[in-house]
Protein backbone atom coordinates (compact mmCIF):
# COMPACT_ATOMS: atom_id res chain seq x y z
CA UNK A 1 0.00 0.00 0.00
CA UNK A 2 2.93 2.35 0.62
CA UNK A 3 4.27 2.02 -2.93
CA UNK A 4 1.07 3.27 -4.70
CA UNK A 5 0.85 6.30 -2.36
CA UNK A 6 4.36 7.39 -3.29
CA UNK A 7 3.55 6.86 -6.96
CA UNK A 8 0.44 9.05 -6.77
CA UNK A 9 2.31 11.84 -5.04
CA UNK A 10 5.01 11.64 -7.65
CA UNK A 11 2.42 11.84 -10.44
CA UNK A 12 0.66 14.75 -8.72
CA UNK A 13 3.76 16.90 -8.23
CA UNK A 14 5.04 15.94 -11.68
CA UNK A 15 1.81 17.13 -13.33
CA UNK A 16 1.79 20.38 -11.33
CA UNK A 17 5.42 21.08 -12.29
CA UNK A 18 4.65 20.25 -15.91
CA UNK A 19 1.69 22.66 -15.96
CA UNK A 20 3.80 25.46 -14.46
CA UNK A 21 6.58 24.85 -16.98
CA UNK A 22 4.11 24.85 -19.88
CA UNK A 23 2.39 28.07 -18.71
CA UNK A 24 5.75 29.79 -18.19
CA UNK A 25 7.02 28.73 -21.61
CA UNK A 26 3.79 29.85 -23.25
CA UNK A 27 4.00 33.27 -21.59
CA UNK A 28 7.64 33.75 -22.62
CA UNK A 29 6.89 32.60 -26.17
CA UNK A 30 3.92 34.99 -26.36
CA UNK A 31 6.08 37.89 -25.18
CA UNK A 32 8.66 37.10 -27.84
CA UNK A 33 6.16 36.59 -30.63
CA UNK A 34 3.68 39.36 -29.87
CA UNK A 35 5.35 42.60 -28.88
CA UNK A 36 2.80 45.46 -28.75
CA UNK A 37 3.36 48.35 -31.10
CA UNK A 38 4.00 51.45 -28.98
CA UNK A 39 2.92 53.78 -31.75
CA UNK A 40 -0.78 54.61 -32.11
CA UNK A 41 -2.49 52.93 -35.04
CA UNK A 42 -4.69 55.70 -36.28
CA UNK A 43 -5.85 56.64 -39.72
CA UNK A 44 -4.15 59.61 -41.38
CA UNK A 45 -5.95 62.86 -42.02
CA UNK A 46 -4.52 64.09 -45.30
CA UNK A 47 -5.50 67.67 -46.21
CA UNK A 48 -5.44 69.05 -49.71
CA UNK A 49 -2.01 70.17 -50.85
CA UNK A 50 -1.33 73.74 -49.73
CA UNK A 51 1.55 75.77 -51.04
CA UNK A 52 3.72 77.17 -48.30
CA UNK A 53 6.73 79.04 -49.62
CA UNK A 54 7.70 80.33 -46.18
CA UNK A 55 8.44 76.97 -44.56
CA UNK A 56 11.59 74.93 -44.72
CA UNK A 57 11.64 71.18 -45.11
CA UNK A 58 12.39 69.23 -41.95
CA UNK A 59 15.67 67.26 -42.21
CA UNK A 60 15.12 63.52 -42.20
CA UNK A 61 11.31 63.79 -42.38
CA UNK A 62 9.95 60.63 -44.05
CA UNK A 63 7.84 60.90 -47.18
CA UNK A 64 4.52 59.13 -47.75
CA UNK A 65 3.21 57.60 -50.94
CA UNK A 66 0.83 60.44 -51.83
CA UNK A 67 3.14 63.24 -50.67
CA UNK A 68 6.69 63.36 -52.04
CA UNK A 69 9.29 64.72 -49.66
CA UNK A 70 10.57 68.15 -50.57
CA UNK A 71 14.30 68.67 -50.37
CA UNK A 72 16.25 71.88 -50.93
CA UNK A 73 18.18 72.01 -54.14
CA UNK A 74 21.95 71.86 -53.97
CA UNK A 75 23.45 75.33 -53.76
CA UNK A 76 20.08 76.99 -53.17
CA UNK A 77 19.13 79.09 -50.19
CA UNK A 78 17.66 76.02 -48.40
CA UNK A 79 14.07 77.32 -48.59
CA UNK A 80 11.65 74.85 -50.17
CA UNK A 81 7.94 74.29 -50.53
CA UNK A 82 6.42 71.60 -48.33
CA UNK A 83 2.93 70.22 -47.83
CA UNK A 84 0.93 71.50 -44.86
CA UNK A 85 -0.80 68.72 -42.94
CA UNK A 86 -3.46 68.85 -40.24
CA UNK A 87 -3.73 65.66 -38.21
CA UNK A 88 -6.34 64.98 -35.54
CA UNK A 89 -6.30 61.41 -34.10
CA UNK A 90 -9.58 59.59 -34.48
CA UNK A 91 -11.59 58.30 -31.51
CA UNK A 92 -10.47 60.83 -28.87
CA UNK A 93 -12.65 61.46 -25.82
CA UNK A 94 -14.11 64.83 -24.80
CA UNK A 95 -13.14 64.05 -21.19
CA UNK A 96 -9.48 64.26 -22.26
CA UNK A 97 -7.55 67.13 -23.82
CA UNK A 98 -8.13 66.90 -27.56
CA UNK A 99 -4.87 66.71 -29.55
CA UNK A 100 -4.52 68.41 -32.92
CA UNK A 101 -1.21 68.39 -34.83
CA UNK A 102 -0.08 70.83 -37.49
CA UNK A 103 3.01 70.22 -39.60
CA UNK A 104 4.16 73.82 -39.12
CA UNK A 105 5.83 75.43 -36.13
CA UNK A 106 3.54 78.22 -34.95
CA UNK A 107 3.69 80.30 -31.79
CA UNK A 108 0.96 81.24 -29.29
CA UNK A 109 1.18 84.85 -30.54
CA UNK A 110 -0.10 83.71 -33.94
CA UNK A 111 -3.55 83.13 -32.37
CA UNK A 112 -4.28 79.57 -33.50
CA UNK A 113 -7.90 78.45 -33.19
CA UNK A 114 -9.98 75.39 -33.99
CA UNK A 115 -13.37 75.10 -35.63
CA UNK A 116 -15.18 71.74 -35.64
CA UNK A 117 -17.67 71.40 -38.49
CA UNK A 118 -20.44 68.80 -38.33
CA UNK A 119 -22.68 67.08 -40.85
CA UNK A 120 -26.47 67.35 -40.49
CA UNK A 121 -28.22 64.65 -42.47
CA UNK A 122 -30.72 64.12 -39.63
CA UNK A 123 -29.78 66.33 -36.68
CA UNK A 124 -30.24 70.08 -36.39
CA UNK A 125 -27.39 72.53 -36.46
CA UNK A 126 -26.10 73.44 -32.99
CA UNK A 127 -26.03 77.06 -31.90
CA UNK A 128 -22.33 77.03 -30.93
CA UNK A 129 -21.21 74.89 -33.86
CA UNK A 130 -19.27 77.65 -35.64
CA UNK A 131 -17.59 78.80 -32.42
CA UNK A 132 -13.83 79.23 -32.55
CA UNK A 133 -12.05 77.19 -29.86
CA UNK A 134 -8.84 78.58 -28.42
CA UNK A 135 -6.11 76.09 -27.44
CA UNK A 136 -5.10 75.57 -23.84
CA UNK A 137 -1.58 74.75 -24.97
CA UNK A 138 0.47 75.59 -28.06
CA UNK A 139 3.65 73.49 -28.25
CA UNK A 140 5.82 73.92 -31.37
CA UNK A 141 8.72 71.60 -32.13
CA UNK A 142 6.80 68.40 -31.27
CA UNK A 143 6.89 65.00 -32.97
CA UNK A 144 4.13 62.46 -33.54
CA UNK A 145 3.53 59.26 -35.49
CA UNK A 146 0.87 58.70 -38.13
CA UNK A 147 -0.13 55.49 -39.85
CA UNK A 148 0.02 56.03 -43.61
CA UNK A 149 -0.94 53.09 -45.83
CA UNK A 150 -0.01 50.70 -43.03
CA UNK A 151 3.40 52.30 -42.45
CA UNK A 152 4.32 54.32 -39.35
CA UNK A 153 5.51 57.80 -40.34
CA UNK A 154 7.12 60.24 -37.92
CA UNK A 155 6.27 63.92 -38.39
CA UNK A 156 7.11 67.15 -36.59
CA UNK A 157 5.37 70.46 -36.04
CA UNK A 158 3.01 71.98 -33.47
CA UNK A 159 0.81 70.26 -30.93
CA UNK A 160 -2.42 72.05 -29.99
CA UNK A 161 -4.48 70.97 -26.98
CA UNK A 162 -8.18 71.89 -26.77
CA UNK A 163 -10.85 71.46 -24.12
CA UNK A 164 -14.13 70.15 -25.58
CA UNK A 165 -15.85 69.40 -22.28
CA UNK A 166 -18.37 72.18 -22.94
CA UNK A 167 -19.69 70.67 -26.19
CA UNK A 168 -23.16 69.14 -25.83
CA UNK A 169 -23.33 65.64 -27.31
CA UNK A 170 -26.95 65.06 -26.36
CA UNK A 171 -27.81 61.35 -26.30
CA UNK A 172 -25.10 60.50 -28.85
CA UNK A 173 -21.98 58.58 -27.78
CA UNK A 174 -19.88 60.36 -30.43
CA UNK A 175 -19.81 63.30 -32.82
CA UNK A 176 -18.32 63.15 -36.29
CA UNK A 177 -16.38 66.37 -36.89
CA UNK A 178 -14.26 68.04 -39.54
CA UNK A 179 -11.30 69.89 -37.94
CA UNK A 180 -10.29 73.30 -39.28
CA UNK A 181 -7.32 75.19 -37.76
CA UNK A 182 -6.63 78.86 -38.52
CA UNK A 183 -3.81 81.19 -37.43
CA UNK A 184 -2.12 84.41 -38.51
CA UNK A 185 1.18 84.47 -40.32
CA UNK A 186 2.91 87.65 -41.53
CA UNK A 187 -0.36 89.54 -41.15
CA UNK A 188 -2.29 86.98 -43.24
CA UNK A 189 -4.79 84.43 -41.98
CA UNK A 190 -3.78 80.84 -42.80
CA UNK A 191 -6.16 77.87 -42.71
CA UNK A 192 -5.58 74.11 -42.59
CA UNK A 193 -8.46 71.67 -43.15
CA UNK A 194 -8.55 67.96 -42.40
CA UNK A 195 -9.03 65.65 -45.38
CA UNK A 196 -11.78 63.69 -43.65
CA UNK A 197 -14.00 63.74 -40.60
CA UNK A 198 -12.95 62.20 -37.29
CA UNK A 199 -14.92 60.90 -34.31
CA UNK A 200 -14.87 62.46 -30.84
CA UNK A 201 -16.56 60.36 -28.16
CA UNK A 202 -18.39 60.96 -24.90
CA UNK A 203 -17.37 58.07 -22.65
CA UNK A 204 -20.24 58.62 -20.17
CA UNK A 205 -22.96 58.39 -22.83
CA UNK A 206 -21.13 55.47 -24.49
CA UNK A 207 -21.09 53.57 -21.18
CA UNK A 208 -24.82 54.20 -20.70
CA UNK A 209 -25.57 52.85 -24.18
CA UNK A 210 -23.30 49.86 -23.53
CA UNK A 211 -24.99 49.03 -20.23
CA UNK A 212 -28.40 49.16 -21.92
CA UNK A 213 -27.33 46.96 -24.86
CA UNK A 214 -25.37 44.48 -22.74
CA UNK A 215 -28.26 44.32 -20.24
CA UNK A 216 -30.71 43.49 -23.03
CA UNK A 217 -28.37 40.79 -24.33
CA UNK A 218 -28.08 39.23 -20.85
CA UNK A 219 -31.85 39.36 -20.41
CA UNK A 220 -32.23 37.56 -23.73
CA UNK A 221 -29.84 34.79 -22.60
CA UNK A 222 -31.66 34.46 -19.27
CA UNK A 223 -35.04 34.40 -20.99
CA UNK A 224 -33.95 31.71 -23.45
CA UNK A 225 -32.59 29.63 -20.55
CA UNK A 226 -35.90 29.83 -18.68
CA UNK A 227 -37.80 29.04 -21.87
CA UNK A 228 -35.65 25.95 -22.37
CA UNK A 229 -36.83 24.76 -18.96
CA UNK A 230 -33.62 25.28 -17.04
CA UNK A 231 -32.25 27.57 -14.37
CA UNK A 232 -29.96 30.21 -15.96
CA UNK A 233 -27.44 29.58 -13.15
CA UNK A 234 -26.83 26.16 -14.68
CA UNK A 235 -24.80 28.00 -17.32
CA UNK A 236 -22.26 28.64 -14.55
CA UNK A 237 -22.34 25.19 -12.98
CA UNK A 238 -19.91 22.34 -13.43
CA UNK A 239 -20.62 18.72 -14.29
CA UNK A 240 -21.06 17.95 -10.58
CA UNK A 241 -23.90 20.48 -10.25
CA UNK A 242 -21.97 22.96 -8.09
CA UNK A 243 -21.21 26.55 -9.07
CA UNK A 244 -18.02 26.39 -11.15
CA UNK A 245 -15.29 28.98 -10.63
CA UNK A 246 -13.88 28.38 -14.12
CA UNK A 247 -17.28 28.78 -15.80
CA UNK A 248 -17.99 31.92 -13.77
CA UNK A 249 -14.61 33.35 -14.73
CA UNK A 250 -15.27 32.75 -18.43
CA UNK A 251 -18.68 34.41 -18.15
CA UNK A 252 -17.29 37.47 -16.32
CA UNK A 253 -14.45 37.98 -18.82
CA UNK A 254 -16.87 37.56 -21.74
CA UNK A 255 -19.19 40.27 -20.42
CA UNK A 256 -16.33 42.62 -19.47
CA UNK A 257 -14.38 42.34 -22.73
CA UNK A 258 -17.52 42.42 -24.85
CA UNK A 259 -18.76 45.55 -23.07
CA UNK A 260 -15.45 47.41 -23.43
CA UNK A 261 -15.23 46.49 -27.13
CA UNK A 262 -18.80 47.75 -27.59
CA UNK A 263 -17.99 51.06 -25.86
CA UNK A 264 -15.13 51.88 -28.22
CA UNK A 265 -17.02 50.44 -31.17
CA UNK A 266 -19.78 52.99 -30.51
CA UNK A 267 -17.24 55.80 -30.20
CA UNK A 268 -15.12 54.99 -33.26
CA UNK A 269 -17.75 53.24 -35.42
CA UNK A 270 -15.25 50.45 -36.13
CA UNK A 271 -14.03 47.29 -34.42
CA UNK A 272 -11.24 48.36 -32.03
CA UNK A 273 -7.93 46.52 -31.92
CA UNK A 274 -7.95 43.86 -29.20
CA UNK A 275 -4.54 43.49 -27.48
CA UNK A 276 -2.77 40.15 -27.84
CA UNK A 277 -2.34 39.72 -24.08
CA UNK A 278 -6.13 39.97 -23.65
CA UNK A 279 -6.68 37.31 -26.32
CA UNK A 280 -4.20 34.99 -24.56
CA UNK A 281 -5.90 35.58 -21.19
CA UNK A 282 -9.34 34.82 -22.65
CA UNK A 283 -7.99 31.69 -24.33
CA UNK A 284 -6.41 30.49 -21.09
CA UNK A 285 -9.69 31.01 -19.22
CA UNK A 286 -11.65 29.06 -21.84
CA UNK A 287 -9.07 26.25 -21.79
CA UNK A 288 -9.17 26.06 -18.00
CA UNK A 289 -12.96 25.95 -18.00
CA UNK A 290 -13.05 23.23 -20.66
CA UNK A 291 -10.47 20.99 -18.97
CA UNK A 292 -12.09 21.47 -15.54
CA UNK A 293 -15.54 20.57 -16.85
CA UNK A 294 -14.19 17.51 -18.67
CA UNK A 295 -12.41 16.16 -15.58
CA UNK A 296 -15.47 16.77 -13.37
CA UNK A 297 -17.61 14.87 -15.89
CA UNK A 298 -15.16 11.97 -15.82
CA UNK A 299 -15.30 11.80 -12.01
CA UNK A 300 -19.10 11.90 -12.08
CA UNK A 301 -19.19 9.01 -14.52
CA UNK A 302 -16.77 7.05 -12.36
CA UNK A 303 -18.97 7.63 -9.31
CA UNK A 304 -22.09 6.43 -11.13
CA UNK A 305 -20.21 3.42 -12.51
CA UNK A 306 -19.20 2.49 -8.95
CA UNK A 307 -22.89 2.22 -8.03
CA UNK A 308 -23.24 5.48 -6.11
CA UNK A 309 -26.28 7.59 -6.81
CA UNK A 310 -25.57 11.15 -8.03
CA UNK A 311 -25.96 13.74 -5.26
CA UNK A 312 -28.52 16.50 -5.74
CA UNK A 313 -26.58 19.73 -5.31
CA UNK A 314 -27.75 23.16 -4.26
CA UNK A 315 -25.59 25.87 -5.85
CA UNK A 316 -24.11 28.48 -3.55
CA UNK A 317 -21.64 31.35 -3.91
CA UNK A 318 -19.46 29.48 -1.43
CA UNK A 319 -18.91 26.86 -4.14
CA UNK A 320 -16.44 29.28 -5.74
CA UNK A 321 -13.90 28.61 -2.95
CA UNK A 322 -14.73 24.99 -2.09
CA UNK A 323 -13.78 21.60 -3.52
CA UNK A 324 -16.05 18.57 -3.49
CA UNK A 325 -14.84 14.99 -3.12
CA UNK A 326 -17.16 12.01 -3.32
CA UNK A 327 -18.02 10.67 0.12
CA UNK A 328 -16.42 13.61 1.93
CA UNK A 329 -17.71 16.99 3.16
CA UNK A 330 -16.80 20.09 1.10
CA UNK A 331 -13.42 21.61 1.86
CA UNK A 332 -12.07 25.13 1.37
CA UNK A 333 -9.54 25.44 -1.47
CA UNK A 334 -6.70 27.94 -1.38
CA UNK A 335 -6.09 27.43 -5.11
CA UNK A 336 -9.69 28.40 -5.97
CA UNK A 337 -9.59 31.35 -3.56
CA UNK A 338 -6.37 32.59 -5.21
CA UNK A 339 -7.85 32.23 -8.70
CA UNK A 340 -10.98 34.13 -7.62
CA UNK A 341 -8.83 36.86 -6.06
CA UNK A 342 -6.75 37.41 -9.22
CA UNK A 343 -9.85 37.31 -11.43
CA UNK A 344 -11.59 40.05 -9.44
CA UNK A 345 -8.47 42.25 -9.36
CA UNK A 346 -7.82 41.94 -13.10
CA UNK A 347 -11.47 42.60 -13.97
CA UNK A 348 -11.51 45.82 -11.94
CA UNK A 349 -8.15 46.94 -13.39
CA UNK A 350 -9.18 46.08 -16.95
CA UNK A 351 -12.48 47.98 -16.86
CA UNK A 352 -11.16 51.04 -15.01
CA UNK A 353 -7.95 51.35 -17.07
CA UNK A 354 -9.85 50.92 -20.33
CA UNK A 355 -12.21 53.77 -19.37
CA UNK A 356 -9.56 56.14 -18.01
CA UNK A 357 -6.97 55.57 -20.77
CA UNK A 358 -9.43 56.05 -23.62
CA UNK A 359 -8.45 52.69 -25.19
CA UNK A 360 -8.72 48.97 -24.46
CA UNK A 361 -6.12 48.27 -21.79
CA UNK A 362 -3.32 45.94 -22.83
CA UNK A 363 -2.87 43.70 -19.80
CA UNK A 364 0.85 43.38 -18.92
CA UNK A 365 2.31 39.97 -19.64
CA UNK A 366 3.50 39.39 -16.03
CA UNK A 367 -0.12 39.68 -14.87
CA UNK A 368 -1.17 37.23 -17.60
CA UNK A 369 1.51 34.82 -16.34
CA UNK A 370 0.33 35.18 -12.71
CA UNK A 371 -3.21 34.44 -13.81
CA UNK A 372 -1.91 31.41 -15.68
CA UNK A 373 -0.19 30.09 -12.56
CA UNK A 374 -3.45 30.48 -10.60
CA UNK A 375 -5.30 28.52 -13.28
CA UNK A 376 -2.62 25.81 -13.17
CA UNK A 377 -3.09 25.55 -9.40
CA UNK A 378 -6.86 25.30 -9.93
CA UNK A 379 -6.51 22.48 -12.49
CA UNK A 380 -3.83 20.44 -10.69
CA UNK A 381 -6.15 18.81 -8.08
CA UNK A 382 -8.64 17.93 -10.81
CA UNK A 383 -6.00 16.06 -12.79
CA UNK A 384 -5.00 13.85 -9.85
CA UNK A 385 -6.59 10.35 -10.11
CA UNK A 386 -9.15 9.59 -7.43
CA UNK A 387 -8.07 6.83 -4.96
Amino acid sequence: MKGPRISRKTVFFGMVAGLIIIMTASGIHAVEQFQPDPSPAVSPVTPPATSNPDSTSSPGQPAVADEPASRPASGASGVSESTLRLYMPDGQLKSHSIRVYLSRNIQPGQNPSLRLLRSHAVTKRAVDEAKLLMPGLVAPGQEWIESVDGAQVRRSGTLLLFDLSGIDFGPRPMLRLMPVVSWTESGTERVAVGAREVNVGNIVIAICWTLAIAGLALLLVIGLSWRAGGNPLLLLSGADGHLSLAQTQVACWTVAVGSVVLVYGLIRLEIPTIPTSLIVLMGASLTTGGIGYFKDAQKQQATVAAGAAPIQCVMSMADLVRVFTAGQPPELSLAKAQMLFWTLLLLVLFISKSILDGAIWEIPWPLVALMGFSQAGYLAPKLVPQP
